[in-house]
């Protein structure tokens, strides 16, 4: 889609507030204010993913209501491996920006625990994601929640396209700036988290959207999982393929579930099969269960997708 003039002097007023981030976590509260500003959107956010802390802290616009964690955290918790860009979260990989729709393509997400827990009861029926790695072994993610009353479209995707780039660079300057400290993970009981030889902290943001980071956590059993099929040799997207066969899913659900062709399914399929050794969907289910530590085997207990 071709942006228009006003469109290009919306995006060089966010870079230009991004641009006077003093760390990484103004960065992210500049981040997500500014884009909940460009987009007619139900709200923004800026995350990082630290996978070894099994921690997610995010900087939303508008700030997350009180008691909205409590609430909803423990769903996103136990059923984070549902989201159809799970495996970009944990790899580290670069995604996007790309966008999934329950009344879109992506209609069988919407029958899954995690949309109907977490979701659906925030009203989000689309959202836009950028996915890129950071220096220290985290990743960032950009996304954009759209309802029914805020329908983002293609305007939105195609700005954020041009305008994904240019965040990632400010990012990595930012993150430089300031010694590649680890974003300030914080527990209530314990002291924050940050990489090795750090130097001392930045200043406090002058003007953060909330007092503090907001935290949710990754249920261990998803990682386990993961890293379990990763050992034996299976990619990250062929692992995601197979959590999904063992948890009943058929071809067409696991495509459109990772937004991907059915035809590459089963040439990913294809390599489950010759790296661990099988030649059947109930063999890989099988050797999933195998493979994955017990107490990870509670995520393969119900299908995935309803049939």
């Amino acid at each position: 889609m071709q942006l228009e003039a006003q469109d290009y002097a919306a995006i060089l007023d966010v870079l230009e507030s991004v641009a006077g981030s003093h760390d990484t976590r103004d960065y992210a509260a500049r981040v997500s204010a500014g884009l909940y500003r460009l987009f007619p959107c139900q709200g923004a956010s800026c995350t990082e993913i630290d996978v070894a802390g099994r921690r997610v802290v995010s900087e939303p616009a508008p700030p997350f209501p009180s008691g909205w964690i409590a609430q909803y955290g423990p769903a996103f918790e136990k059923l984070a491996w549902q989201h159809p860009l799970f495996g970009g979260f944990i790899s580290g990989e670069r995604v996007g920006p790309t966008t999934w729709d329950v009344d879109g393509a992506e209609r069988a997400f919407a029958r899954t625990e995690l949309y109907r827990s977490f979701y659906e009861p925030n009203g989000v029926r689309r959202q836009t994601v950028l996915i890129f790695p950071t220096s220290h072994g985290t990743s960032m993610v950009i996304s954009i929640d759209c309802a029914a009353t805020h329908p983002c479209g293609h305007r939105e995707a195609a700005m954020l396209s041009t305008i994904a780039p240019l965040l990632e660079t400010s990012y990595r300057l930012v993150s430089r700036a300031e010694g590649n400290l680890v974003w300030p993970f914080t527990d209530a009981d314990g002291p924050t988290m940050r990489a090795a030889a750090a130097p001392p902290a930045a200043p406090a943001p002058l003007e953060p959207l909330s007092e503090s980071p907001q935290k949710l956590t990754i249920d261990d059993a998803q990682l386990r999982a993961h890293k379990a099929l990763r050992s034996a040799g299976l990619t990250a997207r062929q692992a995601e393929i197979a959590l999904l066969v063992a948890s009943g899913a058929a071809t067409p659900q696991i495509a459109t579930t990772l937004q991907i062709s059915t035809g590459t399914v089963r040439k990913h399929l294809e390599a489950v099969h010759a790296t661990l050794g099988v030649s059947s969907r109930a063999a890989v289910a099988a050797t999933v269960m195998r493979l994955v530590h017990p107490e990870a085997a509670g995520i393969l207990g119900q299908p995935l997708l309803s049939r």
